[in-house]
């Protein structure tokens, strides 16, 4: 009967307890998803302001095409999410636990036997999640992306198109190199053009009293330029000049692009990169795989970072976190650099620094498991 009472009552704790660990797994993981969210859409909101304000600058002077500003918005975006999620996860554990250690319930948590390892149980699943979802952005969204933006890049510095001719105002083409300038448009004809164009060897101006657009059986569109003079500055030093004079003259407004290739690293898939056989290649493939590992760590590492005294303020270990989170990646960096100059053996590659903390962290989470020290 004895053995039976024992057994019941230590079924009914685990029952009870059980419970317990159920309602605050769910308490926490509302705070901190709350949290992590608030900062993930201010941060996306800053970043995509700021590129957003700086694109629509350069494109009203002329200097980038409007038609590419929200593809490059979004590949900023996805560029960003890398290092925002890792950092919204982390201030939002920071700010979700202290605000449980101002409002004293993070001691009740304490006084009914749980420690800083009951939980980071209770919170691992959105740490977890959120590392697969920095994995997936690190190893595939972001390259992709990376080399989405290249080929922008090759695109508007390769391609001399020409989108639009306004009358009365100065209209360069996407690589810089071609001008035109149109008095007045009326009926469709264009009225005393300039036209200016640059390469390696020669500078090109030309003025024209008329010009008219056609398109040609291949679809390429031109610009029919006539009763003109062309004046070229010829190489080496421009002190040559030849004038043209014509009659009609045609310029593509538009002209095939040379093809792209991707050489670049941090541009190429993950899976390519395992058959690259170079340094760099390696360096940017372990870096990949470091982001998703670095957001586990500091995750777990805001856990005891965010405690704080009831009479200090929620956001008081706010800039202190920053410090640890931002050393953090900079030391990955340097390391990066310092296996990229063979300063260290290479097969310790970049994964030290990683075990240098998880030994730092565990001896934290074993002294708070074994005794929690009461703290000043």
């Amino acid at each position: 009967m004895r053995i039976y009472t024992r057994l019941t009552f230590f079924l009914n704790t685990c029952y009870i307890r059980y419970n317990k660990m159920k309602i605050l797994d769910k308490y926490l993981l509302r705070e901190i998803l709350e949290s992590s969210l608030s900062v993930l859409a201010i941060f996306m909101i800053i970043l995509s302001s700021n590129t957003m304000l700086r694109l629509i600058e350069e494109a009203s002077v002329g200097n980038f095409p409007t038609y590419l500003l929200f593809p490059i918005i979004f590949v900023k975006i996805t560029q960003y999410s890398i290092y925002i999620i890792p950092i919204s996860l982390f201030f939002g554990i920071i700010i979700s636990l202290g605000r449980l250690y101002n409002s004293t319930e993070m001691a009740v948590i304490a006084s009914s036997g749980l420690s800083q390892v009951d939980i980071a149980r209770s919170i691992n699943k959105v740490i977890v999640i959120t590392c697969i979802i920095v994995g997936f952005f690190s190893l595939y969204l972001t390259p992709a992306a990376t080399e989405y933006r290249y080929k922008l890049e090759h695109r508007l510095n390769s391609e001399e198109k020409i989108e639009e001719i306004k009358p009365g105002r100065f209209t360069s083409s996407q690589n810089g190199k071609a001008t035109f300038f149109v008095d007045n448009v009326k009926d469709n004809k264009l009225n005393k053009i300039f036209f200016n164009s640059m390469s390696t060897a020669t500078t090109t101006v030309e003025n024209s009293k008329t010009a008219t657009y056609y398109t040609d059986s291949e679809l390429r569109r031109y610009i029919l330029l006539k009763d003109g003079v062309i004046t070229e500055l010829l190489a080496p030093y421009k002190s040559n000049t030849r004038i043209t004079k014509y009659s009609e003259h045609g310029v593509q407004l538009g002209q095939d692009l040379p093809i792209y290739t991707n050489n670049k690293y941090d541009a190429m898939g993950t899976i390519q990169l395992l058959s690259v056989d170079e340094i760099e290649a390696s360096a940017e493939l372990q870096s990949r795989f470091m982001l998703p590992i670095a957001t586990l760590i500091l995750a777990f590492t805001a856990i005891p970072l965010s405690y704080s005294s009831p009479r200090k303020g929620r956001y008081n270990k706010i800039f202190f976190g920053a410090l640890v989170y931002f050393s953090y990646f900079i030391m990955m960096s340097i390391v990066e650099k310092m296996f990229l100059l063979q300063v260290l053996p290479i097969y310790l590659g970049l994964w030290w620094i990683h075990f240098l903390v998880i030994l730092a962290l565990y001896y934290v989470y074993k002294t708070d498991y074994n005794k929690i020290p009461s703290r000043q």
